[in-house]
């Protein structure tokens, strides 16, 4: 049961979702290595995403991980897709200036967790502090008076990872050389890389204020079954006609516009659901979808959990003693480094993505570049003079296409698959008044050809200058729309070099956390050094380092240092 899942999710979307015994199921487990523990309003908060199956440590579920900061009023604050290679991505949140003080809570899952229920989400609380408002303290004195870190029963140092610093007392801006060794995990590899944090010792904010209530199991009260993002980047919504109603194995077809040509193809099922897969990645993907019927009505489905059903109630933020001197101490330094203008991060340049240029079909038959040619008055003389595999009438203002067999010299039977920038394009009319100025190029492949559940007879593939498909309109029963996949990394922490002669000391460095990477790749022995900056903090700080094995184990190590 459990391999013919991973194996076959094409078969499992065919099935009822009240027949699948999910006990038989592999689950996902993930956890959350964050930058801070405790966040000003305005700050940045990076995270890195760690995400394994026990039972398939070696084979990818799910492809993409959702994150929401969910305030104390069970608002999503904050939402973000990040893509999972091998079981890992990275984000950050820039938290916004005008948030409330108080408790919030980062939920992190996958489409294929939400089956489980909540009990299977990574949930955290992390305290907000916006200081310029007021705020009342709301544990009130109550509870056991631990920390969600004491009563936790996880080991700081698991994995058998080690961390080592060149020395534990260090002067203010004097270099820091940290090497991580995971030599010890008797022939075990890190999948991807080790994150690691250094940031200043935050005192206690949060505090149990009594036992947590008892939450089901999975709720399966909607009878829904989540299918995974397995090796792509799960689209899915549902069909119906003017009154509401579901509409019925209806099939869709799902096309790309741009420089290459691609298709994808489905039906709903008894509900009028669909579901399709688009190729992982991040940014944005422009798609248009051909409706069955232009009167029939296309919703997307939200992908997003949108806070919780069952909000942890046993923990409150508590703002007091320490904490309250922590948080004067470092609003005060932070309103200096501010005068300053001094940031330690930048924006990462996004990186121009090319759109793909390849086609799904095999080599064309013949391939035409009008620039090479006298220009025509029209397309359909185009086909008229240079392509005798396709047949381009026009009779009482309309007009039809049709492939001819090279060999038998006869029309092939099946309609043929006319493509305009890699929309798949029936309305040959509006093909025929394009301008021949417009168009680039056009590939004829004059056979039968079978793609997935589609059949052509033969295809004509028209690709303008542009290639975005903005020479004509979209047909009545097409919808067009962008479709956000994952978010790329915005953000970049900078760490100062103080052995760059040209730094200016006059500026000063009030860092609280005083290293992030996300990403740090070992050699061949497993192991990696970094070396990173004091600033003019001084006081205790904490270095976390987390990674993940390549049969899914993750690994977490706590060691701290000291600044005078």
């Amino acid at each position: 049961m459990i391999c013919f899942i991973i194996l076959s999710w094409n078969d499992l979307e065919c099935q009822n979702s009240e027949s699948i015994n999910l006990a038989n199921c592999p689950r996902e487990e993930i956890d959350v290595h964050f930058s801070q523990e405790s966040i000003f309003s305005g700050e940045i908060l990076w995270f890195r995403i760690y995400c394994t199956s026990s039972v398939f440590p070696g084979e990818e579920i799910s492809c993409l991980a959702f994150i929401e900061l969910v305030s104390g009023e069970n608002t999503s604050v904050i939402r973000k897709k990040i893509s999972l290679v091998k079981g890992e991505g990275s984000g950050e949140f820039e938290i916004p200036a005008n948030l409330p003080t108080g408790l919030y809570y980062i939920v992190v899952y996958t489409n294929w967790m939400k089956n489980f229920g909540e009990t299977s989400f990574f949930i955290k609380g992390i305290v907000i502090v916006n200081p310029y408002q007021s705020f009342r303290n709301t544990s009130g004195g109550q509870g056991s008076g631990k920390t969600p870190e004491q009563l936790s029963s996880d080991p700081v140092n698991s994995g058998n990872l080690k961390a080592l610093c060149d020395k534990l007392k260090y002067s203010t801006r004097e270099r820091v050389t940290l090497k991580i060794e995971s030599a010890g995990l008797q022939g075990k590899k890190v999948s991807g890389g080790f994150s690691v944090s250094v940031c200043r010792k935050e005192p206690a904010m949060i505090r149990y204020v009594g036992k947590t209530r008892d939450t089901v199991y999975q709720d399966r009260s909607e009878k829904k079954l989540y299918l995974p993002d397995y090796r792509g980047i799960r689209l899915s919504g549902k069909l119906t006609d003017q009154s509401g109603a579901a509409v019925a194995y209806a099939p869709l077809i799902i096309s790309f516009p741009g420089p290459g040509t691609d298709i994808a193809s489905t039906a709903t099922d008894s509900n009028g659901a669909f579901s399709i897969l688009l190729e992982p990645g991040e940014g944005d993907e422009d798609i248009v979808i051909t409706l069955p019927d232009p009167e029939t009505k296309l919703s997307l489905e939200e992908p997003y959990w949108n806070g919780l059903r069952y909000p942890p109630d046993n923990m409150a933020i508590d703002l007091s003693g320490d904490a309250v001197s922590f948080l004067r101490e470092k609003f005060i330094n932070l309103q200096l480094q501010n005068r300053f203008k001094k940031q330690f991060f930048k924006r990462s340049t996004p990186a121009i993505s090319r759109k793909d240029s390849t086609v799904f079909y095999s080599m064309p038959y013949q391939m035409l570049y009008l620039g090479n040619y006298i220009t025509l008055d029209s397309l359909r003389e185009y086909f008229h003079e240079l392509v005798p595999s396709v047949r381009f009438t026009h009779r009482r203002g309309n007009a039809d296409i049709s492939v001819i067999d090279p060999q038998s010299l006869t029309p092939l039977e099946e309609k043929p698959g006319v493509f305009l920038d890699g929309v798949l394009y029936n309305n040959y009319t509006v093909i025929a008044n394009i301008p021949p100025v417009e168009i680039d190029r056009i590939a004829i492949l004059a056979s039968p050809y079978y793609y997935k559940a589609l059949e052509f007879g033969g295809i004509v593939d028209i690709h303008t200058k542009k290639s975005d498909f903005s020479v004509v309109k979209p047909l009545q029963n097409m919808t067009r729309f962008i479709y956000p996949k994952a978010v790329a990394d915005e953000l970049k922490f900078v760490s100062p070099d103080y052995s760059d002669a040209g730094f200016p000391e006059r500026i000063p460095d009030f860092r609280y956390l005083l290293y992030w990477e996300s990403c740090i790749r070992p050699d061949s022995s497993g192991s990696a050094t970094i070396r990173f900056y004091t600033g003019d903090i001084p006081g205790n700080f904490v270095i976390k380092v987390e990674g993940m094995s390549d049969d899914g184990e993750i690994m977490q190590l706590q060691n701290e240092i000291s600044v005078e």
